[in-house]
Order: C-alpha cells, then structure tokens, then sequence
C-alpha cells in the first residue's frame, strides 16, 4: 500500500512519517502531550501526600514514565528543541 507522499506500510508500521501533519493529527499530538503532562503532575502531586514509602515509590516511578513519554512526544515534534527531562515543580 502507498500513501500519497509514496511512503510504504509494511505490515501495518509506517516506514516513514507522512511529509504533512494534518489539523487533526495536531489534535491528536496535543492531547498525548495533555494527557502525558497532567498524568505526571498527578503521580507527582500522589507521591507526595502519599504516607507509605511503597506506595511514594510508585507514585515517583509513575511521574517520572509520563514525563519520559511527554518529552518524547517533544523529540518526535523537533528533536531540537526538545529540553531533558526534569522534575516536576508543584
């Protein structure tokens, strides 16, 4: 199957990134990059009220994994201006 650019689907991967990102695409992006943003801010906001250590470690590991995922949505965008994870000020 070829797309308009002439990019190739292998087995139902994009070998390639389409040359334009349509409106709803944008959308899209800009959700993950919502959803992925407050998902940290929670899991960083839980680990601190958290009372047990086991559960203030999940917490921190869970923040810390949709900050990761938001900063590579960020690289996806333009690996040049995405910035290096860090933490998350309240």
């Amino acid at each position: 199957m070829h797309l308009q650019t002439g990019t190739q689907i292998g087995r139902g991967v994009m070998q390639q990134p389409p040359e334009i990102v349509t409106t709803k695409d944008l959308s899209y992006i800009e959700d993950a990059l919502s959803w992925e943003l407050l998902a940290a801010k929670k899991f960083a906001m839980y680990a601190q009220m958290a009372q047990e250590q086991g559960v203030k470690d999940i917490c921190d590991r869970l923040s810390k994994m949709h900050q990761a995922h938001y900063q590579k949505l960020l690289t996806h965008l333009d690996p040049l201006k995405a910035i290096p994870s860090q933490p998350l000020s309240q």
